[in-house]
């Protein structure tokens, strides 16, 4: 227990750090977007480049973490756009925001740290396996189902949708370093001394600047609309994720220990930041997505504090 609180409460408590700074007058709303602007384009992609260039995921990488973990989000997508559709009586745009954020994980900007901090690169190479389809696959999924539901998608709209969607992956900073990481890595380079330890030091600013962005940003959320769609998701997202993947993992695919713990870990994450956006660009659920957003990563550090006591590697 004690090795899991060393590693929850220090990650929990840069993110509260930033959320109590942010609601003082030091750290205005400017401050926030630059430094998660900092930390989107520059410190994890420098982390991510380099951990992939030095050879993290070989060529022959296990893809059983990242079949495993997307089968359970297929799984619990439906159910959840069932409940939403059949228990909440939403309509069918709301029912796909809300199953988007069940399954939907802070990857990036919490999975990372907490992963790093866990297990060290080794963790990193394993959640890289699914941070490379993460957007990729949920976004555009969330995406067509909310366009069917407004019956938008005829004439070409589906098409539109996929590659706006793959414009959008092309310009991602984070997609961009895995791509060029893992070419890098293909190619066989070398890795100059200067620029190693020039990323090197970017790179250790990914962690506590991720943090701190994440709980600043969390500052700007407020808890409204409809609660009972937020406890939904909160609920699945929190709870049953993480079970339906870890099921998949022991049962079926049998992953290795670590991939095992990571997918799962990854799975107890709290609602990512995306939900919230793609909902304010439909203009239309948004209120209880935020709510979602922030309910979530406060209970997270339950869920992710639960999870590495059962994988969290010995002192």
């Amino acid at each position: 227990m004690g090795t899991v609180l060393g590693i929850v409460l220090p990650v929990f408590g840069v993110i509260l750090a930033g959320y109590l700074v942010a609601r003082t007058p030091l750290f205005d709303e400017a401050a926030v977007r630059g430094l998660s602007n900092f930390v989107f384009w520059v410190a994890i992609p420098a982390l991510l480049f380099r951990t992939l260039a030095r050879g993290a995921v070989e060529q022959g990488a296990d893809l059983s973490i990242a079949y495993a973990y997307f089968l359970a989000c297929g799984i619990l997508f439906l159910i959840a756009l069932a409940m939403g559709r059949l228990a909440l009586r939403r309509d069918g745009a709301e029912a796909a925001l809300l199953a988007m954020g069940a399954v939907f994980s802070n990857t990036v900007m919490l999975g990372i740290p907490l992963v790093l901090t866990a297990f060290g690169e080794e963790g990193v190479a394993a959640i890289m396996l699914i941070i490379a389809f993460h957007s990729t696959i949920l976004i555009p999924m969330a995406t067509i189902a909310v366009e069917l539901a407004r019956g938008s998608t005829g004439g070409g709209g589906l098409v539109a949708i996929l590659r706006k969607t793959l414009v959008s992956l092309i310009r991602n900073p984070v997609v961009v370093a895995m791509a060029a990481g893992l070419a890098w890595s293909l190619a066989d380079l070398p890795m100059p001394g200067l620029l190693d330890r020039f990323l090197d030091l970017l790179g250790r600013g990914a962690v506590p600047c991720a943090l701190f962005a994440l709980g600043a940003t969390m500052a700007g959320y407020r808890i409204a609309g409809d609660l009972k769609d937020s406890a939904a998701i909160v609920a699945l997202k929190l709870g049953l994720h993480p079970f339906i993947v870890w099921l998949l993992a022991t049962q079926v695919f049998a992953l290795s220990p670590l991939h095992t713990a990571v997918a799962t870990i990854v799975a107890a994450l709290p609602v990512g930041v995306n939900v919230f956006i793609l909902a304010r660009a439909y203009d239309t659920y948004v209120r209880r997505s935020a709510s979602a957003v922030l309910i979530s990563t406060a209970l997270s550090v339950l869920t992710t504090g639960l999870v590495l006591a059962q994988f969290a590697p010995g002192p």
